[in-house]
This record gives C-alpha cells, sequence and structure tokens, in this order.
C-alpha cells in the first residue's frame, strides 16, 4: 500500500549511525495522501500520491 501511485515512490530502508558511528536499521516512509484525482480517461477514482507529486502538479484533483 506504500506506494505512490505516479512516480512509484517507495519505503526504503538505511541504517540509523549514531555518534559513536554504531548502527541499527531503519526505514524512510513516503509522504502518501489519499486524494481523490481525475485519470487520463476523465474518470475519477482514489488513489494514494506522494506530497512532491501534488505539489508538482502531476495530479489533477476532482472537483467536490
Amino acid at each position: 500500500m506504500a506506494v505512490c501511485q505516479i512516480c512509484g515512490k517507495k519505503t526504503a530502508h538505511g541504517n540509523r549511525v549514531a555518534h559513536s558511528a554504531t548502527t541499527t536499521k531503519r526505514t524512510w516512509k513516503p509522504n502518501l495522501q489519499k486524494v481523490k484525482a481525475v485519470l487520463p480517461d476523465g474518470t475519477t477514482k482514489k488513489i494514494y500520491v506522494c506530497a512532491k507529486c501534488l505539489k508538482a502538479g502531476k495530479v489533477k484533483k476532482a472537483v467536490r
């Protein structure tokens, strides 16, 4: 579920590095929003979109 349906951004994995250089696993999750959007064929559907795609105008939001 945690995938942007426009750009494909998903959860990233890596290490949390302390000042003493000890490492533990951590994740970065995208800022996903559930948006009612107009698809290219003219229909409306609720999709998950990251905030970066919303700000860039890659999604046309449906009018209420």
